[in-house]
C-alpha cells in the first residue's frame, strides 16, 4: 500500500466526510439506546497540518483552512453538525496544538466523550481497524488514551467478523485509499454485500472519489444490481466531472441512512459548498455542485 493520508488531510473531501460521519453519529444517538461504531480504516488518528506532507500539496488550504476563514458564510445559521465540527476541530487544537487536523477515528472518540456527559446513561462502542502497521502505530500511540477500542486488522477480514455488533444498532465508516479504483469498487461492493448479509439493519458509510466518472458511474450500477436497499448518495464536487484534474469532488454512499439524513445532508452540502468552491471553477453554485439522491429505495 503506497497511500499515506498525510498528503491530503484536512482537504475539501476530509471536511465533507468528517461533517456527514459527525450528522451519523449524532442522528443514532437521538435514540437513547446503545449503538457500535467502527472506523474500518483508520490511519494515524491524528494529522498535523505543519507535516513535509501536508505542506507539499497544501490541499488543506483548500479544505479545513478555507472553511476557517470563509467570510462568505453565517456560522449562526450553520446546521448543527458542521457547528459541532467547528467546536471539535477547536478542542483537538487545543488539546494537541493549532495545526492538528482529526482523522475519523478521533471524531468517532469525540463523540463518545460528548455523548457520555451530555447522556450519561447513553452506551456508544467504538472501534477504530488499520491495517498498515505504520499507521497502526501511530493510531495506537496517538488515541489509545480516548474512548476507542484500536486494532492492527484489515478491513475486508475484520467488518465480517465484527457484524452484527451485541448492540444490533450501528455505523460501519469505510474510507479507504482506492489505489485502484475499478478494482477497488468491485471488491468493496463485495464486502458491504457480505456484511449487509449478515447485518442488514445496520448502517455503511463508504467514502469514495469522483476523479474518473466512467468508475463512479459503473460503481452506482453495480450497486443497483445488487439486493442492498435504501441506498443515498451524496456528492459534492468542486470542479466539473468533465474537467481533468486530481480530484472533481467527493461522495459518500449511505446505506440505511437515519431518518430525515437525507435532508440533512442536503442542507450540510449546500451551506459548505461556497466556502469549499475554487477559484478557477466559479460557475460552480450549490445547485451545480451538490447532489443528495437515492440510488435505491426501500
Amino acid at each position: 500500500m503506497n497511500y499515506k493520508h498525510a498528503y491530503h488531510a484536512g482537504n475539501f473531501a476530509d471536511v465533507v466526510k468528517h461533517i456527514l460521519l459527525v450528522q451519523l453519529l449524532n442522528q443514532l444517538s437521538q435514540k437513547n439506546k446503545p449503538f457500535y461504531a467502527l472506523d474500518a480504516y483508520g490511519g494515524r488518528g491524528l494529522y498535523s497540518l505543519a507535516s513535509e506532507e501536508s505542506r507539499k500539496t497544501e490541499e488543506a488550504k483548500g479544505g479545513i483552512q478555507a472553511l476557517l476563514k470563509a467570510e462568505n458564510l453565517d456560522m449562526e445559521k450553520a446546521p448543527t453538525a458542521v457547528k459541532d465540527y467547528m467546536e471539535g476541530i477547536k478542542q483537538a487544537r487545543f488539546t494537541y496544538d493549532n495545526k492538528v487536523y482529526p482523522g475519523s477515528p478521533w471524531w468517532i472518540a469525540h463523540h463518545i466523550e460528548k455523548t457520555s456527559i451530555e447522556k450519561p446513561d447513553s452506551s456508544v462502542r467504538g472501534e477504530a481497524f488499520e491495517a498498515k502497521a505504520s499507521e497502526y502505530d501511530a493510531l495506537n500511540y496517538q488515541l489509545h488514551k480516548l474512548p476507542i477500542g484500536i486494532h492492527h486488522r484489515d478491513a475486508f477480514e475484520g467488518i465480517t467478523a465484527v457484524v452484527p455488533p451485541k448492540e444490533k444498532r450501528g455505523l460501519i465508516f469505510l474510507d479507504p485509499p482506492y489505489e485502484q479504483e475499478h478494482k477497488d469498487f468491485t471488491r468493496l461492493i463485495d464486502l458491504l454485500v457480505a456484511a449487509y448479509n449478515k447485518w442488514p439493519q445496520g448502517t455503511y458509510a463508504l467514502w469514495f472519489p469522483i476523479k474518473n466518472i466512467d468508475a463512479v458511474e459503473l460503481f452506482y450500477k453495480k450497486l443497483k444490481r445488487t439486493d442492498i436497499r435504501r441506498q443515498l448518495i451524496c456528492e459534492l464536487n468542486i470542479y466539473p466531472n468533465d474537467v481533468a484534474v486530481g480530484l472533481n469532488g467527493t461522495g459518500m454512499l449511505i446505506i440505511n441512512p437515519p431518518w430525515q439524513f437525507d435532508n440533512q445532508a442536503r442542507e450540510i452540502l449546500r451551506f459548505l459548498q461556497p466556502a469549499l468552491k475554487v477559484a478557477d471553477a466559479p460557475n460552480m453554485t450549490p445547485d451545480s455542485a451538490t447532489n443528495v439522491r437515492w440510488l435505491v429505495g426501500e
